[in-house]
């Protein structure tokens, strides 16, 4: 390993005023980036179910509509013959 790319510890450092801790602590960042990290898989949210479900629905209707169309087309047929 080159020498730049080395951890070095100081273990007798003086300690830090609470002025000095406050001015480079970034609680906010640190939340954020554990907000993203953690972010809960989209299958598990509840958007998706309902965005599934509107799917189905609509899925389910025009199905039905074509069908009732057909139905009413196959009727007619029969009675104009």
């Amino acid at each position: 390993m080159l020498e730049e790319e080395k951890n070095i510890i100081n273990v007798n450092r003086k300690e830090l005023s609470t002025h000095q801790v406050q001015q480079n602590e970034n609680l906010d960042g640190v939340l954020n980036k554990h907000r993203m990290i953690t972010k809960r898989p989209i299958y598990k949210q509840k958007k998706f179910y309902f965005f599934l479900f509107l799917i189905l629905v609509i899925t389910l209707l025009i199905y039905y509509t074509d069908k009732e169309e057909k139905a009413k087309k196959n009727y007619e047929m029969e009675q104009t013959n």
